[in-house]
């Protein structure tokens, strides 16, 4: 079924000045942030922070992931975190964008779920429009997503369903400039 393989979307790879693992739950998304630092097609990585906690101490999310990278081998000083704490996707590429001018970086390459990839490729496109850096979306191969037979799972099904309705709503304010969070009060 075609609907999988639409919000599946990935650019070719090549080297970068820096990969960005967006938030989420998901080792997969840090896992392949790592093997592709540990492929030598770049040699920064960098974490958006979102409110997101872990555990009884409510650990920041972020600092977990930052963790697990420091596991797999990655070294301290090629892990950056964001300093914008996103609610949603284009604030993380605000995120982004603001630490790559920080950071004197020109080049990215994004790392997310399969299913999330098409709907990141339409924002980052949009965000990155105005700046001079390039960006490069990637999907971690490990996220459980099977673009051609999503419809045999639930986890397929809620995915697929899900991202269509977050790609019209995108289409919908991007068009209309409706506000991220409207304050209705």
């Amino acid at each position: 079924m075609a609907a999988g393989r639409y919000l599946v979307y990935l650019d070719p790879l090549e080297s970068a000045d820096l990969i960005a693992a967006l938030s989420g739950n998901d080792e997969s998304r840090v896992r392949e942030a790592a093997a592709l630092y540990q492929s030598g097609i770049a040699y920064n990585i960098l974490l958006t922070r979102t409110n997101q906690t872990f555990g009884e101490y409510d650990t920041p999310y972020v600092e977990i992931q930052r963790e697990m990278l420091m596991e797999m081998g990655i070294p301290g000083g090629g892990i950056y975190i964001s300093d914008f704490v996103a609610k949603n996707t284009g604030q993380e590429a605000t995120g982004i964008i603001n630490r790559m001018y920080d950071l004197g970086f020109h080049s990215v390459i994004v790392v997310t779920d399969a299913w999330h990839t098409r709907r990141v490729k339409t924002i980052f496109t949009d965000s990155f429009g105005n700046t001079p850096f390039k960006v490069l979306i990637h999907p971690a191969p490990d996220s459980g997503y099977d673009q051609y037979f999503w419809w045999l799972s639930p986890s397929g099904w809620e995915y697929t369903m899900s991202e269509y309705v977050r790609l019209l709503g995108y289409y919908i304010k991007r068009d209309t400039n409706v506000p991220d969070y409207p304050n209705f009060l």
